[in-house]
């Protein structure tokens, strides 16, 4: 008898995902399923893989519609919109073209139009003058109005609660869907902090227990939070007030808003101690305010909505935002000039055709503002590919000890070209990149770019590198500079002159690290600028729509400022450095997370790392853990988001360790293998490499460290580097698993938040739903709606109402849920549970294939957990089956989901995981 063939675990785990996405891909009738169905890794991509549609390529930007008309317009200078033709329907097959922009500014030439079908050309760009198709928006088979009605059958209410009134048109609601897009980004991210902060008290059994950011609002000064008994406030008020100024200061005595950068003054003076407590309450305050504004309908209470509570409220809060502003813009300037004196010096000399204190603010605008980031193509690129091409000399050793300083003098002087001297070549460099199609042509774009600039700049190239020489820079350095003081004073006025809607922003950012920090802020700057152009169109004389905004949206008549704004928040924001005042409880969280208990006493961790002890070279362990574990990013992510205890005792499930190193690419692995293995066997396999790192991250103890000489020498010094890169490991390996469970939480929030709002939008016009409160039952939205199409076909939403196939799945998801089930899903979704029960659950899941897995079931275990209520019995057999099979039950994560029901296309891609799991996942980069 032959053997079989048997399989090793992680293969067999890939193979069984990629037959299940591969049934799934051709249930959904996917257009490609074996390449869509793939996972990641193993999809290989063309060589020159199209990156955007050819209409966009070719320079169209959006057509709309309002009423019989249509206006296409294409992209102008950044984001702007050019408006091109105006387009009338005058009969079936007949229309009038009407071209509204200047021939200079014209980018399209408009070809036929007719019932189905727009034909243009590109003027400049992509395939200029190949004719391209594209639909026709205002084609609607057997449809009355020209303008495309929402699935939600929601779009005239979200035009009364924007703008007062409704329109046949398509401009507003694309502007709607904007501001949108807005409130569901800042809901992941103010959740995400809410949970952070809450986290930081240490977790005492429930999510509730931690959850003091709940009671906080700021519609109370920090007086009343302090004093609640001399306020006019309920009884019930006040106590919960009392609570949560309890935990608040339980959460001041961890001294774990040090890892915020929020740093406790040492002072005996009550009065500055007093202050910072009001300060970091506003910000607390704040952030639980704007949560509550995101989480829940606020549509009918001004000083609650989230673009109008800021002005309203005390302004003891937008003192302390001004406090924030100003103390960053005071610790940027402080020194700027004497910090990049050697530089400026430099480029006074070199620059001859402009004043000293003209390069003194074109360097602040480089430096501090960073404007070279807002031209729209990269000029540490084109430096890259000139000094690729042909400056070889550039990237000789003899430069290395000054390489970022030639660098930066380098960009400096690419960034004074487009930025002063050739806007309009920086124009023609954007509009090029922009109708680019692939990476391949941009890189070209980029090459020749680069050969035009080489000439123009090799002189001045040579001159920095001859200057890039230390006794030159020393000579510099102690030179005296004279300068004018008001030159940055006068910048900082201009720079941090902000609306406190972006001050607000800004204060979010303490909270965040700097990628999440540039996801918001890009994603905000993108939105803004695009209602900037709406706006602009409304109101041009051509389409002339009425865009009166009411009052809890007139912030949005600011776009512009806004816009421009944000990028100054986003340019001066970063993630801050722990604070000093926090140094032991971080020691504390450092030793803990590497194994040590963590009941261990502040005098045996002063002990360990000889804190109180002074004298030269005793401070070596100190300053590895210091170098290695607290200064690193993602040991900060990890104890925001997770428990140090907990992320120690996770780490030792080596099912879970592999599933997340199978996810970073091989060549990492290699790399990690032979920086982390004393004696690596480079000819194994990449299995059996995973398998290793997987044992050293179970089996990593402090004792493994606690030897390591931070000046050390040879072999020493060998083992101090080995060590380095386990811990490394060990660190990215657990980042990466809290880091993409909150990734998964963050579509459920969205959908939550979208829920809450979109129930207060149909109340307006379901009768039925005029009495009902969301928080007794959140499946009451889906449920009516449902009914609604049973009954006589009276739903608003056409999601259920042209799909009854659909509806009934939906309908049985409903019946399989309770709503002690989904109120307490949504709320574990609310307090991130999964990320804080990981620990609990995750050893008893048989296979680990996917985040999603390991979500849900962590989540079914919550929701099972058996307390005091009385639970029925659907939820029982539930629990057997999760209990039984050691994975998620699908019917219990549709009907967990069932309240998303009313929007198919999202209850089916939060309820399967081969549609969910359709993007890639976070990896180690």
């Amino acid at each position: 008898m032959a053997k079989k063939n048997k399989m090793k675990p992680r293969e067999l785990r890939e193979a069984q995902k990629k037959a299940r996405q591969l049934k799934a891909a051709e249930i959904n009738n996917n257009a490609a399923p074996a390449i869509a169905a793939m996972p990641a890794a193993q999809v290989i991509a063309p060589a020159a893989e199209k990156k955007k549609s050819s209409v966009k390529a070719a320079g169209m930007k959006y057509i709309l519609v309002s009423e019989n008309k249509m206006y296409i317009t294409s992209f102008g200078k950044g984001n702007s919109a050019v408006l091109e033709y105006e387009v009338d329907k005058v009969d079936n097959n007949n229309y009038n073209k009407t071209q509204l922009s200047s021939k200079d500014n014209s980018n399209i030439e408009l070809g036929d139009v007719n019932e189905v079908n727009i034909t243009f050309s590109s003027k400049h760009g992509f395939e200029s003058g190949v004719e391209i198709n594209t639909s026709n928006p205002t084609h609607r088979s057997g449809e009355s109005s020209s303008v495309r009605g929402d699935m939600l059958g929601l779009k005239s209410e979200l035009e009364k609660r924007f703008f007062g009134k409704t329109f046949d048109d398509n401009i507003h609601i694309q502007l709607i869907y904007n501001i949108l897009d807005i409130e569901k980004i800042l809901a992941v991210y103010v959740t995400n902090i809410v949970y952070a902060l809450n986290n930081m008290l240490g977790v005492k059994g429930s999510e509730s227990y931690d959850d003091f950011m709940g009671y906080l609002s700021a519609q109370n000064t920090y007086y009343i939070f302090t004093h609640p008994d001399k306020s006019n406030l309920s009884d019930k008020v006040k106590g919960n007030i009392k609570k949560s100024l309890s935990k608040f200061n339980d959460l001041l005595k961890t001294k774990r808003l040090g890892y915020f950068g929020l740093e406790e003054p040492k002072t005996k003076d009550k009065r500055v101690s007093e202050a910072y407590k009001k300060r970091v309450y506003h910000m607390l305050a704040i952030v639980g305010q704007i949560r509550q504004s995101v989480f829940h309908d606020k549509s009918n209470e001004l000083d609650e909505y989230l673009y109008s509570f800021i002005d309203i409220i005390d302004s003891e809060y937008r003192d302390t935002l001004d406090y924030l502003v100003d103390e960053r813009f005071d610790s940027i300037n402080k020194g700027f000039v004497q910090g990049n004196k050697v530089n400026i010096s430099l480029l006074i000399d070199m620059m001859k055709g402009y004043e000293a204190d003209d390069i003194i603010r074109l360097y602040y605008d480089f430096i501090v503002l960073k404007s070279q980031k807002n031209l729209g193509f990269s000029i540490k690129k084109l430096r890259e590919k000139m000094l690729d091409e042909y400056g070889f000399r550039f990237k000789d050793k003899q430069y290395d000890s000054v390489r970022s300083k030639m660098y930066k003098l380098m960009d400096f002087l690419l960034f004074c070209n487009y930025y002063r001297n050739d806007v309009v070549a920086g124009e023609v460099l954007v509009r090029k990149l922009r109708f680019s199609m692939t990476d391949d042509e941009k890189e070209g774009i980029y090459a020749d770019e680069a050969a035009k600039l080489w000439g123009k700049f090799r002189n001045d190239f040579e001159n920095i590198a001859d200057h890039m020489n230390g006794d030159v820079i020393k000579e510099l350095g102690k030179a005296d500079m004279d300068f004018d003081e008001k030159i940055i004073d006068s910048e900082k006025k201009n720079a941090s002159d902000l609306l406190y809607f972006s001050k607000m922003i800004y204060m979010l950012t303490y909270f965040l690290d700097g990628k999440e920090i540039n996801d918001l802020l890009t994603t905000l700057i993108s939105k803004f600028d695009n209602i900037k152009e709406f706006l602009k169109i409304m109101k041009s004389s051509a389409v002339d729509v009425e865009c009166e905004l009411t009052a809890g949206y007139k912030l949005f008549n600011d776009s512009q400022r806004i816009t421009n704004e944000l990028f100054i928040v986003k340019n001066i924001a970063s993630m801050r450095k722990p604070a000093a005042s926090a140094k032991l409880t971080m020691f504390r969280d450092a030793l803990t997370i590497l194994g040590i208990d963590d009941n261990i006493t502040d005098d045996r961790i002063s002990e360990i790392l000889k804190l109180k002890e002074k004298g030269k070279g005793i401070h070596g362990l100190r300053n590895f853990i210091t170098n290695n574990v607290i200064e690193s990013s993602r040991f900060v992510y990890l104890i925001k988001y997770a428990n140090a205890q907990k992320i120690r005792e996770v780490a030792k499930n080596e099912k879970v360790v592999m599933f997340v190193l199978g996810g970073i690419p091989d060549t990492q692995i290699e790399r990690y293998y032979k920086s982390c293995v004393e004696f690596p066997d480079m000819n194994s396999s990449l299995e059996a490499k995973r398998s290793e790192l997987a044992r050293m991250i179970k089996n990593i103890r402090f004792d493994d460290f606690k030897n390591v000489k931070q000046q050390a020498k040879g072999r020493e010094n060998v083992a101090k580097e080995r060590a380095k890169a386990v811990i490394g490991l060990y660190l990215t390996v657990m980042y990466l698993l809290v880091k993409n469970l909150v990734n998964v939480n963050a579509r459920y929030v969205i959908a939550i938040h979208c829920l809450e709002r979109d129930f207060g939008l149909y109340k307006e016009i379901i009768p039925e739903l005029a009495s009902k409160n969301l928080k007794n039952d959140y499946r009451i939205l889906s449920q009516t709606l449902c009914e609604l199409c049973d009954n006589g076909d009276e739903s608003p939403n056409l999601f259920l109402k042209k799909n009854k196939r659909l509806r009934k799945c939906v309908e049985v998801d409903i019946n399989n849920a309770d709503s002690n089930m989904t109120r307490k899903y949504r709320n574990c979704i609310a307090h991130l549970t999964v990320v804080r029960e990981l620990k609990e659950y995750i050893g008893d899941i048989r296979t680990v294939d996917s985040y999603f897995s390991i979500y849900h079931y962590v989540m079914q275990r919550c929701i099972t957990k058996r307390e005091n209520d009385t639970k029925q019995e659907e939820k029982i057999k539930y629990e057997d089956d999760l209990l039984k099979n050691h994975g998620y039950t699908k019917d219990f994560v549709k009907a967990l989901n069932s309240p998303f029901g009313y929007n198919i296309p999202r209850f089916k891609n939060l309820s399967i995981e081969q549609l969910f799991d359709r993007n890639e996942y976070l990896t180690e980069k």
